[in-house]
């Protein structure tokens, strides 16, 4: 049999083909995984000292060893994985100023059984947490406000530029974002998104008839749950509070509990995710809600504060009224989240009958607590104190019974307090942000004036 000229052409794609699915029969399984973005971005500088690490590949993952995501100098954490997006999460915040390199393990494996053909690695940079703020412009507006320093060095720069007054905001997870409340006219306000470099300022959530504000993040940065308040008639007082979801990437939002009666304010999220803390009006107490099965349990209290939690997300702090004997005192009092246990740490100062301690501040290794304290029944201001997370040791770091100390914060290495401080005997007086370190007790003045200061890790 003789072939023609196209013959010998047909049987040769014919041949080709069969080579290559043979190939892909016998190598597919070996193809590599491709990626497609990282953040940190390589070679990135200023990073937060909150960044998550995240890898996002070409094809969704089913397989992923414990040791996917390693860091040097070594960082404990939780790997996660949702469709094709790898993310490491930090236990403990990242060093200020420092530089670390990520390697990716190859043996992760997609949904196709495909692995990396050889380890991922990459270095970033991290930077000096800085300061976000309220203060007013020019026009007496409340703006967004960003504060840098180094040594006795402040500079600080206006984030937002928006006509209406900023009410509150909520710095995201890994510092890339800050949500924020904004009052429009006849009372409502609507939520807005920003990133902490001032760019891509959007609306997040329009509030025609409601006062939305009170936003905190969910570690995962992917959606809030803030506080909402139906207005009727423009003007009229806002309603009762009730908390709401958000989808931050679709602006979805839906309420947060099917039963409409239930009221929720001062939300708080542990550091896990597990937990939702709010106080409950009608129950005159602290709510505890499990966001994974439902579960909950209501701890009483008469103060109405939100809680405080740790950082392990094992225990919480709540503030409440003593009211056992006639010497009544307001006390900090720990909450075991599996005993369920409370304990008082509040401990009376020398020969004074009662305390009055408020507003507590965790440390990052959950160890110490900072917390404001004076004596009950007296005009003096708050002053900070620090004690162990036991309620030993305590020792104070102000003493100026005219200045009125709030608002403490630790530092993400744990050297700092950030607070905001206003002179109880000037009239009219402005309030300002200040920095103390601990060790030295050397303050910093960072804003004037200034209220709400938080880090922006």
């Amino acid at each position: 049999m003789s072939f023609t000229r196209f013959d010998r052409i047909v049987l040769s794609v014919l041949t080709t083909l069969a080579a290559l699915i043979t190939a892909v029969i016998l190598y597919g399984d070996h193809l590599a995984l491709e990626v497609v973005d990282t953040l940190p971005a390589p070679n990135s500088n200023n990073v937060s000292t909150r960044a998550v690490i995240q890898i996002a590949l070409n094809e969704p993952i089913v397989d992923v060893p414990e040791t996917a995501v390693t860091l040097d100098p070594p960082v404990p954490g939780t790997t996660t994985v949702q469709n094709n997006v790898l993310t490491f999460r930090p236990d403990v915040p990242l060093a200020t100023n420092s530089s670390y390199r990520v390697t990716i393990a190859p043996e992760i494996v997609s949904e196709q059984g495909h692995q990396l053909d050889k380890p991922l690695s990459w270095a970033f940079q991290t930077g000096q947490p800085r300061i976000v703020y309220i203060s007013w412009d020019d026009e007496a507006a409340d703006q967004l406000y960003v504060a840098d320093f180094a040594g006795e060095t402040v500079t600080t720069s206006q984030l937002t530029q928006t006509e209406a007054d900023v009410l509150d905001f909520a710095v995201g997870p890994d510092g890339r974002q800050i949500a924020y409340a904004i009052l429009r006219d006849g009372g409502a306000a609507d939520l807005w998104l920003i990133n902490s470099d001032g760019s891509q300022n959007r609306e997040l959530l329009a509030c025609p008839e409601a006062a939305c504000s009170q936003a905190q993040w969910l570690p995962n940065g992917q959606r809030l749950i803030y506080e909402r308040r139906n207005i009727p008639t423009p003007g009229a007082p806002p309603g009762n509070p009730r908390l709401w979801w958000l989808d931050v990437t679709s602006g979805e939002t839906v309420p947060l509990f099917q039963n409409s009666q239930m009221l929720g304010l001062y939300p708080r999220i542990s550091d896990d995710g597990q937990w939702l803390s709010f106080v409950s009006p009608i129950d005159q107490g602290i709510q505890l809600f499990n966001l994974d099965d439902g579960s909950g349990m209501l701890i009483p209290n008469q103060m109405g504060s939100p809680a405080i939690w740790r950082p392990q997300s094992d225990s919480l702090l709540i503030t409440n009224i003593n009211t056992s004997s006639t010497n009544w005192s307001v006390e900090l009092t720990s909450v075991d989240l599996a005993s369920e246990d409370t304990t008082i740490l509040s401990q009376p100062m020398g020969d004074a009958e009662g305390v009055d301690d408020n507003s507590p501040a965790w440390s990052p290794d959950g160890e110490w607590i900072a917390f404001g304290r004076k004596l009950p029944r007296t005009p003096m201001g708050r002053q900070i104190w620090v004690m162990r997370a036991d309620g030993s040791e305590s020792f104070a770091i102000t003493n100026e019974p005219t200045i009125h100390h709030g608002e403490i914060s630790w530092s993400p290495d744990g050297r700092f307090l950030l607070y905001q401080q206003y002179n109880l005997e000037e009239l009219y007086a402005k309030p300002t942000i200040w920095l103390v370190e601990i060790a030295t007790g050397k303050r910093t003045e960072i804003a004037s004036p200034g209220t709400l200061p938080a880090w922006l890790p």
